[in-house]
């Protein structure tokens, strides 16, 4: 794989944050070739990471990158660690400029995936953690993320891509065909359940009180070390938003719908943060959203597209058994 970033640009990058390196590689990501530079050291291993804006806010990347690094700042002063460490450039901030584009550095997480009952248990504690640690200190200022607002216009969306699927090819048609219409059905049974009272004003406190979410756990954010520790790594999106749909969105996807892990994740978190059958209700609701086909949707002729719908086909009876499963869990008394 080329190296899209040269050695000279990596060492003038690094060295503001006091690192001389001795040897770098690029690391891909599921959508980046160079998604990351593992940079080698003397003192150790560490990872440098453009900066890229996100579509969904209107600020611009300097300020996104600002927001990022006051919300690390105050992860860390509140005393969250399950993050690599953050190194400050010779500036004094968490980041610098190199030919217009933001980079930061952090440790880099020797360790392996997740791969048995108690790592998802420690991924639960540590997501809880996320959530109540933000909101330790006095409320946070910002805007607030209305991830929910956008999965109701992605659904939107979709509905009317599905209406014009005779414009797209036969693979995708016969796709709608055969579960375009159970999309829609499970979309509509959430949107009516959280349009309930208690739903509704649980949301609307959110709103006043926020707490970050990291707004991309995956399998491959999460990382267990070599001694141990659960890290989540990516934070460039970490923003104020719903905890609701961050459980639910992690549980889609980390747990490949393994009963054993969505159980211990979700046993975790309640060891922190216990949650009333109403939070529980939102989780298991909000879970059910075919979100994986809305985003193929969009980009109908795209490979990854026809990937995500391959993915889902393979799995949809997984998928319901798993809906099922928390619908019981919504229902359970809390331990």
């Amino acid at each position: 794989m080329a190296n899209a970033y040269s050695k000279n640009r990596v060492r003038k990058i690094v060295r503001r944050f006091g690192l001389i390196p001795s040897h770098s590689d690029s690391v891909a990501s599921l959508y980046r070739k160079n998604a990351i530079v593992r940079v080698r050291t003397k003192s150790g291993t560490y990872a440098m990471k453009p900066f890229f804006r996100s579509n969904l806010l209107r600020s611009g990347t300097i300020d996104q990158i600002k927001t990022m690094a006051n919300y690390i700042h105050l992860l860390t002063n509140n005393g969250f660690n399950s993050m690599p460490e953050w190194l400050a450039s010779n500036s004094g901030k968490l980041w610098t400029l190199n030919q217009g584009r933001p980079f930061y550095v952090t440790t880099w997480i020797h360790g392996r995936s997740m791969e048995n009952q108690e790592d998802f248990e420690k991924l639960g504690r540590v997501l809880a953690s996320l959530h109540t640690t933000s909101n330790l200190s006095s409320p946070i200022h910002g805007l607030f993320f209305d991830l929910i607002r956008l999965w109701q216009y992605k659904d939107r969306l979709f509905r009317r891509r599905m209406a014009k699927s005779n414009y797209t090819n036969r693979w995708t048609r016969r796709w709608y065909k055969k579960f375009g219409e159970s999309c829609n059905q499970i979309s509509d049974r959430t949107w009516t359940e959280i349009k309930s009272p208690e739903i509704v004003n649980f949301l609307e406190q959110e709103k006043i009180r926020p707490a970050l979410i990291h707004s991309d756990i995956t399998s491959q954010n999460v990382i267990i070390a070599n001694d141990g520790q659960l890290f989540i790594i990516d934070w460039d999106r970490i923003k104020l938003g719903s905890i609701y749909a961050e459980l639910a969105t992690a549980l889609m996807n980390t747990t490949r719908f393994n009963p054993v892990f969505i159980h211990a994740l979700l046993k975790g978190y309640e060891e922190i943060r216990p949650l009333d059958r109403t939070e529980r209700k939102m989780i298991s609701c909000l879970y059910r959203l075919p979100r994986e086909a809305w985003l193929a949707a969009q980009f109908p002729q795209n490979v990854r597209s026809r990937n995500m719908l391959d993915i889902m086909e393979q799995t949809w009876l997984l998928r319901l058994k798993a809906m099922d499963l928390l619908n019981e869990w919504e229902n359970q008394q809390g331990e």
